[in-house]
């Protein structure tokens, strides 16, 4: 990886000669997109799309704040543009939305597992895939009601973190607590049946 420096209008506040080196704020940005992203792939590019965007719009650290609050700042809108992102791929799988006409009748849940399931070719593979998208199905429907809600509206449906809290009428820390005790949960349940 190259390390990344450049010149800031703040340079007296930035260090010596008014160079920073953006590589060490890099693993507090991927331990805080993993935090918020759960996914290897998705955290590092979130902050190379973090890094790149600091980079190229430097001229606007005006020093009010810390190098790294404002990078955690920019990390934090490529996260929710990742979560945009990866939303608009289920849509788009599934077909319609809710509420559409010619929307399937199916769960959230139902819809997240089809459109997880990689494409089949062996058919004893097709038979544990199934398998396992009805036990996924049903794991998440057997999710406590407040679990289930906070997952099935950030994971599944994609909606970024304020809207669900808004819907939920919940803040956001709660919202992170009950969406790490949902996926903790499933995470659990389902290990006897990928073992």
């Amino acid at each position: 990886m190259t390390t990344a420096v450049f010149a800031s209008p703040m340079s007296a506040s930035l260090g010596s000669g008014g160079l920073v080196d953006l590589s060490a704020h890099r693993s507090a940005m991927l331990r805080f997109a993993r935090r918020k992203i759960r996914d290897e792939d998705l955290a590092e590019d979130a902050v190379q799309d973090a890094l790149v965007a600091a980079l190229s719009s430097r001229e606007s650290f005006q020093g009010r704040s810390a190098l790294r609050t404002w990078l955690i700042g920019i990390l934090n809108h490529k996260i929710q543009d990742v979560f945009r992102r990866e939303s608009r791929y289920v849509r788009q799988a599934a077909g319609a939305r809710p509420g559409e006409e010619g929307a399937p009748e199916e769960s959230p849940a139902e819809v997240f597992a089809a459109v997880a399931a990689t494409e089949l070719s062996d058919p004893a593979n097709e038979v544990g895939q199934r398998r396992m998208r009805a036990e996924l199905v049903r794991e998440i429907d057997a999710l406590p009601e407040t679990l289930r809600e906070v997952f099935v509206l950030q994971v599944i449906e994609g909606l970024p973190t304020a809207e669900v809290c808004r819907r939920l009428g919940i803040t956001e820390a709660n919202c992170w607590v009950r969406l790490h005790r949902a996926r903790k949960r499933l995470a659990e349940r389902m290990r006897d049946h990928l073992g």
